[in-house]
């Protein structure tokens, strides 16, 4: 299992039409193989700064939702929105096992 975290930074007086299409992404997503859950933030104090965080069984499955033209459509209508490009943070466990 992984998750991935997705930073943007989005325009003022956006966040309603952002989030319309977050919403949108989201139920697309949730129609791909590998899609466990995904949430969005807000960070205290500055609502214009979100971060989505999904969770997906694999990579590869990341990487399928991540390539596919649902998102990149998505991402190209999204543009327009965002201050800058977004940030993707691709996590994987790490084992916590003391040395031996």
């Amino acid at each position: 299992m992984i998750r991935v975290l997705i930073e943007r930074y989005i325009a003022e007086d956006c966040l309603d039409k952002y989030f319309d299409m977050i919403r949108r992404a989201k139920n697309k997503a949730s129609n791909v193989p590998g899609f466990l859950a995904g949430e969005v933030f807000e960070t205290a104090g500055e609502p214009n700064h979100v971060i989505v965080m999904s969770t997906w069984d694999s990579v590869d499955s990341w990487e399928t939702w991540a390539e596919s033209e649902q998102r990149q459509c998505l991402l190209q209508e999204m543009r327009p929105l965002l201050t800058a490009d977004e940030t993707i943070l691709v996590l994987e466990p790490h084992s916590l096992k003391a040395p031996e």
